[in-house]
């Protein structure tokens, strides 16, 4: 039988709530949604048919009451699968998850620095058919993939000013896939898994902050993804720390970019590697060209006091940043995303600045920090979250 609109809407909120909130009682789902308990009571009960839910028992009450016993329902694992992809200049990564989340089969393409000028849809193309026949036994309902910017819909491009991706022609990966796709920018994926796939996230309301190449910063509010229909929103490497700063490419001085994105600290990295005699980078690397976040990271540890300089005046004008979003976003709790935080020294320079900056106001709540480990296949398993919101949640 065919389900009206509203239906659907209902079947979507319902499920919607046991990915947020799971484990959860039919009658919590009720109050939480304003959906009568008949009708969860009836759209969970197909749920459990199609082996989408399933009940994990009693919830114990916090006082004895009276009354029906409260059955929690949960998502149900491997009830289908997914393969998820992240468009990046230092990788390709591909990964097949089920609707949890669960990682079953993953692959990541390095890209040296010469190679990653060849990438193009082309090589792409060739590598994800590559995987989908890989992962055939499971059957993948869909593809998702995270993309370095936004997606043109009318264009079918990426929208972004790294000139590499501007002419990446996802028409082309479009006619070339048989599988549904599904495209959102990298981070705006990452936002959305770390709702659906991480159980000890109970906040509907987060932000996800990405430190990459360039920059971005996500938010999720009261379930939704905040500013999604404005591509403004979230571009906070383009908000302005220093006005008297460097000359950032958008056209503006100070970005916050210019001080901590990759794609800058590399870039100051090499001027450094130049004119330093000194520094530890020339030990490390032959080339300026070769240089790396994760040579600069162990140059770093090495004590090279340029390479010091530039990190650390990066954590400063980040923590600062974060904290101005505590006192815009309303949010308890961001998420910190990148490889430069995978140097534990940095990590903690940067709890510590964002500490010693936070304003606190008579309620004495701060803003509750979470460094998120980093791994090429983060972007990935984020794309198969797209397709579990696209496919099962609307």
């Amino acid at each position: 039988m065919k389900l009206t609109k509203k239906q659907q809407l209902l079947r979507h909120n319902v499920l919607d709530k046991i990915y947020a909130k799971g484990p959860i009682s039919r009658i919590d789902i009720s109050k939480e949604t304003g959906i009568t308990p008949a009708t969860v009571s009836e759209i969970t009960g197909h749920f459990i048919t199609d082996h989408l839910i399933h009940e994990t028992g009693e919830v114990i009450p916090e006082e004895t009451k009276s009354g029906r016993k409260k059955i929690s329902l949960d998502i149900s694992a491997e009830h289908g699968f997914y393969i998820g992809t992240e468009l990046s200049e230092k990788y390709l990564s591909f990964c097949l998850c089920d609707n949890k989340g669960t990682l079953y089969e993953k692959k990541v393409i390095k890209a040296t620095h010469t190679q990653h000028r060849n990438l193009d849809e082309g090589v792409f193309i060739d590598a994800l058919q590559t995987f989908i026949l890989h992962c055939h036994d499971y059957q993948p309902q869909a593809v998702g993939v995270a993309l370095p910017g936004h997606f043109d819909q009318e264009q079918k491009r990426i929208l972004t000013n790294n000139a590499f991706w501007k002419q990446f022609d996802l028409q082309r990966v479009m006619e070339s896939i048989e599988l549904p796709l599904y495209f959102d920018n990298n981070v705006q994926c990452m936002t959305t898994a770390q709702r659906l796939f991480s159980p000890e996230n109970r906040d509907p309301n987060f932000i996800f902050f990405h430190v990459g190449r360039g920059m971005f910063c996500s938010c999720m509010y009261q379930g939704q993804l905040y500013g999604k229909e404005n591509i403004l929103v979230g571009e906070v490497g383009h908000t302005i720390v220093h006005p008297e700063g460097e000359l950032c490419e958008c056209g503006k001085r100070g970005c916050l970019q210019t001080y901590a994105s990759e794609a800058w600290i590399i870039k100051k990295s090499q001027l450094l590697f130049d004119n330093s005699d000194t520094t530890y980078l020339r030990q490390l690397a032959t080339d300026r060209d070769n240089l790396t976040i994760d040579l600069i990271l162990k140059t770093y540890n090495l004590g090279d006091e340029g390479v010091i300089t530039i990190l650390h005046n990066a954590i400063k004008y980040l923590a600062i940043t974060i904290n101005n979003l505590a006192m815009m976003i309303d949010s308890k709790k961001i998420f910190i995303h990148g490889e430069l935080f995978n140097e534990g020294l940095l990590s903690d320079l940067l709890k510590e600045a964002i500490e010693k900056n936070t304003t606190i106001l008579t309620t004495g709540e701060t803003l509750e920090v979470e460094l998120k480990e980093y791994s090429h296949l983060n972007g990935a398993i984020a794309a198969c979250g797209l397709c579990v919101s696209e496919t099962l949640l609307g």
